[in-house]
């Protein structure tokens, strides 16, 4: 199995399990973080690693946009998904959490790959383009 078909594989397997914890209504009623905004954080650390994987199964011709893009919307698809399960809401807050994990997870593939491959490499990469020394 090749890199980014694993890394699509690992992502499709996150997005099911967001889906079907989403799915799950929330009985007890207490925060699962209990400290201010840590709603928020955990909306941020979700998509932020949804983001990465996003960026690993590199898709399109500008990866890293797509991967942002990807996670937003499907973030946004979560939050409308969430309208019909009993004892959930959508949130736009929600969505800005989920929305700012995806620019982190972006940022930071941006600056791994600038930070550790050459210049040759990161250009074919970050442009979504294979190198033309077949790799």
């Amino acid at each position: 199995m090749n890199r980014k078909l694993f890394w699509r594989t690992v992502l499709v397997a996150y997005a099911g399990a967001i889906f079907y914890l989403s799915s799950l209504p929330l009985t007890n009623g207490g925060p699962l973080l209990p400290i201010p905004g840590g709603d928020k954080i955990l909306h941020c650390g979700e998509f932020f690693l949804f983001g990465l994987l996003a960026a690993a199964g590199s898709f399109g011709k500008r990866p890293i946009l797509a991967a942002f893009v990807l996670t937003a919307v499907y973030a946004g698809s979560d939050e409308l998904h969430q309208l019909f399960v009993p004892a959930r809401d959508a949130s736009i807050a929600d969505w800005g959490a989920d929305i700012a994990g995806g620019i982190i997870a972006a940022g930071t593939a941006f600056l791994f790959l600038r930070r550790t491959l050459s210049g040759v490499h990161r250009r074919f990469i970050l442009n979504g383009r294979k190198s033309d020394k077949g790799e």
